[in-house]
């Protein structure tokens, strides 16, 4: 659906997400407009008041569809954005992932890398008890790759917000979801898309362009997003509209970051034909438009 057309209530919960921010935004939207609406003042101390909105819950709801303006909604959102803990946490991310990788250098635990494949740490145990030294020495490895394993999961959490952010500041035709747990991040002119991170262009992406891979991705996003979505799991497989953000290097500078997403484009998307094969539909041909950024030294 265009948002920039009209809205449907579905679309105005997965935004606002809670009948507090609808009413924050249809308070806000009659301060710039004067759109009229049932509002009584609440005196409390001298000459001071608060604004309070007499609709009940539904009819809020079904006031914002009726008055959607696009533009005028975009504004106000992205400014009810900028109050939220989500916000203020990407804007400080930054200098917690440098405190981070500060911490990561003085306990020496080595290049800035999963210690192994996210999920299977049982197969990673399997290694480990195969190898032909002591109980001790075993124990310790684990030990060890298991504080890397946590310390790099935290980091790339924090990356993960300051990329959001990052995005979201650049990017003026953004409109925000207030709460992500509705599987929509935000809407690109009109357009929803989830922001998807991923480790690596897959490796049967590496192992298809060999040695120039890396070159292969940067010249080709689009074959990059065709690999992501054809090998994406059964399980949680999508043809939706994404931001895919993937890491041609794991240790990609927070400098780097942010020139890379700064000179990011996200006006016009790319299209990417694909072929899922299902596990009891077949093969399925799918067209999707996202967009990519290739983060790499």
């Amino acid at each position: 659906m265009d948002i920039t057309e009209n809205i449907t209530v579905e679309i105005a919960k997965k935004i606002l997400a809670n009948e507090r921010r609808a009413t924050q935004f249809l308070l806000k939207l009659n301060e710039e407009t004067g759109v009229e609406l049932p509002l009584r003042k609440i005196t409390k101390g001298i000459n001071k008041g608060v604004q309070v909105l007499n609709l009940k819950t539904v009819e809020k709801w079904a006031k914002i569809v009726a008055t959607w303006d696009y533009e005028i909604a975009i504004r106000i959102i992205r400014n009810l954005f900028k109050t939220t803990q989500k916000y203020n946490n990407g804007l400080i991310s930054n200098h917690t992932m440098r405190v981070y990788l500060a911490e990561w250098d003085e306990l020496n635990l080595g290049n800035f890398a999963w210690p192994f494949s996210q999920g299977d740490f049982d197969g990673f145990v399997q290694q480990i008890n195969a190898e032909n030294t002591t109980a001790e020495k075993r124990d310790l490895k684990v030990k060890d790759a298991s504080v890397k394993y946590r310390r790099v999961k935290e980091i790339n959490t924090l990356r993960n917000d300051y990329i959001e952010t990052l995005v979201f500041d650049k990017n003026e035709n953004i409109l925000p979801t207030l709460n992500h747990r509705r599987s929509v991040d935000f809407f690109i002119n009109g357009i929803s898309f989830d922001q998807k991170v991923a480790k690596s262009p897959t490796n049967q992406f590496k192992a298809k362009y060999g040695d120039d891979w890396k070159n292969k991705a940067i010249q080709h996003p689009e074959i990059v997003a065709e690999y992501l979505y054809k090998l994406q799991d059964e399980g949680r497989f999508g043809a939706d509209s994404r931001l895919l953000v993937v890491y041609l290097d794991e240790d990609v500078s927070i400098e780097r970051i942010n020139e890379i997403v700064t000179a990011t484009d996200l006006t016009h998307p790319i299209k990417v034909k694909f072929t899922f094969k299902h596990k009891t539909g077949g093969n399925i041909d799918y067209v999707v438009e996202c967009f990519v950024i290739l983060l790499h030294n």
